[in-house]
């Protein structure tokens, strides 16, 4: 009988790492494969179950070398050319992605679509690896005619990867939110909401382009779905909002300004803690409006929450039997509850990492 084994492309930065970590110590009978580009760099951690391999998600085929009886392949790093996400679906192999920005996101469910797929395709690419969209999912199921509202307070000095930066280059690039009267344009950084966080930080929230804009509307009983965002330092939001409002930020464009834009925004410090705030406003069975709101915290950061976002997932896939497998085909972070893991178990487990969650 062979063991599971677990895939994590960009196994060694700071998401991949705690996402092996966590499913390391929760599975003691679970093989870690960690990918990179350069797999002679030491494990994160030691361990007889831990191993490297090499991934390069720009190669032909990213899983040339990944060895055979994989599990599940998670991917926490840029896979622009959906060159693993295909190479997975070739072999039959589940995976969960948390990489794609919007434009990216739909550019694999249009692949997806016209593809034969013989396993699950987690694409988690929302706010923390879909934590927003699944607690939003989790607190409105009992309402109709829903509008979804999140915010989200970046902390300039978490702990990042480069990849968490990426939200940079887009944010002159408007997108289509869907409201109740049908899908409208916005632009990044407008429409401020004031909102105060679970650590008594109050600020405007601006908008921005996220996954969960495509996700969260395809459930019936949701209407529209809005994401905000405002950083802990409210020079640095007042700053961007005026480059890019001016049209400096869009001036300052392109790969030539890229380290420009980096520096500005992008200074990753020793850690420090993740708040989200969601707010809920739809109709009860009564046919009465009810209003709802999820807090959500984490102490030990960005990256802690989406490793979480993406373990939780994991979590589900990797208690699945064969005689009784999830269906083929594409699945949203928020789809992750079912007679496997219900609202108690999914709150539970980000409990027992410490995420401060109220509601």
């Amino acid at each position: 009988m062979h063991r599971k084994k677990v895939l994590i492309v960009g196994g060694y930065g700071a998401v991949g790492r705690q996402i092996a970590q966590i499913l390391h110590d929760r599975h003691p009978d679970l093989e870690i494969i960690l990918g990179g580009r350069s797999p002679q760099k030491a494990a994160p951690f030691e361990s007889t179950r831990v191993q490297t391999v090499v991934v390069d998600n720009n190669a032909d085929d990213p899983l040339l070398y990944a060895g055979d009886n994989v599990s599940l392949i998670i991917n926490s790093v840029n896979d622009l050319q959906d060159r693993l996400l295909m190479s997975a679906v070739r072999r039959k192999i589940p995976l969960i992605d948390l990489t794609r920005w919007t434009e990216i996101f739909q550019q694999s469910i249009t692949k997806l679509e016209k593809t034969d797929l013989y396993a699950p395709i987690v694409l988690s690419s929302g706010w923390m690896a879909g934590t927003a969209s699944l607690f939003a999912m989790l607190h409105s199921a009992t309402l109709q005619n829903v509008a979804v509202d999140i915010h989200a307070l970046y902390s300039l000095r978490d702990k990042a990867g480069p990849d968490s930066a990426a939200y940079m280059d887009r944010m002159t690039i408007p997108f289509h939110i869907t409201e109740r009267g049908g899908k409208r344009l916005v632009f990044p950084m407008t429409d401020p909401i004031k909102v105060q966080f679970p650590d008594g930080y109050t600020a405007k929230c601006y908008r921005l382009d996220t996954p969960d804009h495509v996700t969260l509307p395809t459930a019936e009983h949701i209407d529209s779905a809005s994401f905000r965002i405002s950083f802990d330092s409210k020079a640095s939001t007042s700053i961007l909002v005026g480059l890019v409002n001016s049209g400096i930020w869009k001036m300052i464009s392109g790969d030539r300004f890229r380290s420009l834009r980096r520096r500005l925004l992008y200074n990753p410090g020793t850690g420090s803690a993740h708040h989200i705030l969601i707010h809920l406003k739809g109709l009860d069975h009564n046919g009465h409006w009810v209003e709802r709101t999820i807090a959500i915290s984490d102490p030990l950061g960005q990256t802690h929450l989406t490793a979480l976002g993406a373990a939780v997932q994991a979590e589900k896939l990797l208690r699945i039997s064969k005689e009784e497998p999830l269906v083929p085909g594409i699945y949203y972070p928020e789809d992750l509850p079912d007679e496997r893991m219900d609202i108690s178990e999914i709150t539970n487990f980000f409990k027992q990492y410490g995420v401060l969650i109220s509601h």
